[in-house]
């Protein structure tokens, strides 16, 4: 997993020789301590000084290539000193979510599905000529399945060939997720690359668990669904203030959440066993999005 226990902003205002100023900013994190980002954050816009100065072209903030910039809420272990199973963080509209190092979970978006539901067999070659002929334009076809039943077939004949495999199968507001718990399975290992394909897995979803090397499920609903507004400063906040501001906002968000579930359970597909890595995380997981309230 890409996370860092403290994060860092730094700026810069800088005169090039041309007269040109130039405004950087560098994120940075570290586990060791607030000084120790603060110090690789001023590193980079150092670097970044020093490529201005030799007359290199800039381009935005890199921020694709770097761990999310997001606060560490909590992190999961095994209770036995063993690596570190996930961690809760909290993303940049202020929901906290589970970050899980092997325990996969899968997020299918109900549009992809739309997309990809299968069509049945065209109209008869007769019924086309006639429709060319008096210029009717064929409407489309309607799909041979729903989007939950689609879903459902892939998830079966994923398990036909993998009877091993144990599934969670949750609805969310927006589609589906997944929780595979039979067994760690690593984000960046072929094996997972497959599943995504093959489920389908939300394509974004997808390239965010190999970037992060983790697997990701969003903890609390989205503010907008439950009529809150996103928080007003971007992490790493720069003054108290603005600290003290977003825990305001965290605390409105913690009180509104009591109302709405982020998933609910449709059921349990394939040989049923949980391992041992994934119990911690399912009980984490299931605790913070059930409770048979309306989906945010």
């Amino acid at each position: 997993m890409l996370l860092y226990t403290y994060w860092a902003r730094e700026v810069l205002q800088y005169a090039a020789p041309d007269g040109r100023e130039y405004h950087l900013i560098a994120y940075a994190g570290s586990d060791d301590s607030p000084a120790a980002a603060r110090q690789a954050a001023q590193k980079q816009l150092q670097q970044r000084r020093q490529r201005l100065e030799q007359g290199a072209t800039l381009s935005r903030y890199p921020s694709g290539t770097a761990p999310l910039r997001e606060p560490l809420v909590q992190r999961i272990d095994d209770g036995l000193g063993g690596p570190l199973l996930g961690a809760v963080t909290r993303n940049r509209y202020g929901s906290r979510v589970l970050n899980a190092a092997r325990v996969m979970f899968l997020d299918v978006d109900r549009a992809d599905l739309w997309r990809r539901l299968p069509r049945p067999a065209s109209m008869s070659p007769v019924l086309r000529f006639f429709r060319r002929l008096f210029g009717i334009a064929a409407p489309p076809a309607p799909p041979a399945l729903l989007p939950d039943e689609y879903l459902l077939e892939r998830l079966r004949a994923w398990l036909l060939q993998h009877p091993d495999w144990s599934f969670r199968l949750y609805r969310t507001r927006a589609g589906f997720r997944l929780l595979v718990t039979h067994a760690p399975l690593e984000p960046n290992g072929s094996l997972a690359q497959a599943v995504f394909r093959f489920l389908p897995v939300d394509p974004t979803y997808a390239r965010l668990c190999q970037n992060q090397d983790c697997y990701r499920a969003r903890l609390d609903p989205k503010p907008w669904r439950i009529g809150l507004a996103r928080p007003a400063h971007p992490f790493p906040f720069d003054t108290p203030a603005q600290a003290a501001e977003q825990a305001r906002w965290e605390e409105t968000l913690a009180a509104r959440r009591q109302q709405y579930s982020v998933c609910e359970l449709v059921g349990s597909y394939g040989s049923g066993y949980v391992c041992a890595e994934a119990r911690p995380i399912l009980t984490l997981h299931d605790e913070a999005c059930l409770g048979g309230k309306p989906l945010a």
